[in-house]
């Protein structure tokens, strides 16, 4: 895209936030302006309960009242539902979501896949088993351990530098986790767990977390949490392309897709490199169990894990990606409850 269209572009986001006036409104961007113009998703459906936004390289849907999202088939939780002007009229979304989720998402392209110094991070271990308890059939640890191993066999004979947190059943502190990763310089850190829901035994599927931006809720985060930057903040956009990337391989061999999410998990708040946390399915889920416990799928689940990584290194963003700063904002999109689906 040209400079000079780019420096137009800017001047219409800035003159459309202006006329917001309040700090608040400086935390929401204009879909036309930053959307359709700036990012180039000029094919526009409006729907019975949101839009369409196309190009010929990516497709969003947006929901009125929702925070889940669709990107090219693959459910993204925004931090905030788009705003309407009217009845499931969309108008504007989250500056956050721009800056973290959208713009990285739909502005990029791919390159030469990069090596990368990898720690990916078995959950939980030795005293603590995670779902399952010690000495079930299947517990968690045991499952973070062997999808684990496998993930690194694969990225190590794709030319990767790879570590493991642990390599047999120790438990470790969350901070001893995200210490490894600071000790070899990684580029990328992924925390493997298994989920669970005793309450409902229906809850199924994959689902990926990364960090939400400052200022913003969690998907499902308790009233009052602090929601300030934190370490892993400085990665937002990079934690999203790497969790989308992750997200978009096992949800497609996952048979249930809960999207792509976000929460202050302490191994993503922590991390000193782009990060993101993958739940491969619910122990409580007697389908997800039964999967979970052949080795097979486990193999299965490790390859797509391995080739998200991989499909992560080859994604770079584009030199001149839309790139403007609002009037009137800390930088930080407004603290709002987490709200909407």
């Amino acid at each position: 895209m040209p400079r000079t269209h780019l420096l137009t572009l800017a001047g219409l986001l800035a003159a459309a936030l202006a006329r917001g006036g309040a700090t608040n409104d400086a935390a929401w961007v204009p879909i036309d302006a930053a959307l359709v113009q700036g990012l180039g998703l000029t094919g526009v459906l409006r729907t019975a309960d949101g839009l369409t936004l196309s190009n010929a390289s990516h497709v969003l849907q947006l929901c009125a009242g929702r925070r889940g999202a669709t990107i090219d088939g693959v459910m993204v939780w925004l931090h905030l539902p788009p705003r309407e002007a009217g009845s499931n009229d969309l108008r504007e979304v989250a500056r956050a979501d721009f800056d973290a989720v959208l713009q990285p998402l739909l502005w990029r392209t791919n390159g030469a896949p990069a090596r990368l110094r990898v720690v990916i991070d078995a959950g939980h271990g030795g005293t603590d088993a995670g779902a399952g308890a010690a000495g079930a059939p299947l517990a968690e640890k045991d499952v973070t351990l062997d999808v684990a191993r496998r993930v690194a066999a694969r990225l190590r004979a794709a030319g990767d530098e790879v570590w493991l947190t642990r390599t047999n059943d120790v438990y470790l502190t969350l901070q001893e986790r995200t210490r490894v990763a600071s000790r070899h310089d990684a580029q990328v850190f992924l925390s493997i767990h298994a989920n669970s829901s005793p309450h409902n035994p229906l809850a199924a599927g994959a689902e990926t977390f990364v960090l939400p931006a400052p200022g913003c809720s969690g998907t499902a985060e308790h009233p009052g949490a602090a929601l300030e930057a934190c370490p892993g903040n400085r990665f937002d956009a990079t934690n999203t392309v790497l969790g989308f990337a992750i997200h978009r391989r096992c949800s497609a061999l996952a048979w249930s897709d809960r999207g792509l999410k976000r929460a202050r998990y302490v191994v993503l708040k922590e991390a000193p490199c782009p990060a993101a946390l993958v739940e491969c399915g619910f122990l409580t889920s007697a389908n997800d169990a039964a999967l979970l416990g052949r080795a097979a799928y486990r193999a299965q689940l490790a390859a797509a894990i391995a080739a998200g990584i991989r499909d992560f290194a080859a994604v770079a963003p584009r030199p001149e990606a839309p790139s403007w700063t609002p009037p009137c904002t800390n930088g930080a999109a407004a603290h709002v409850a987490t709200g909407g689906q």
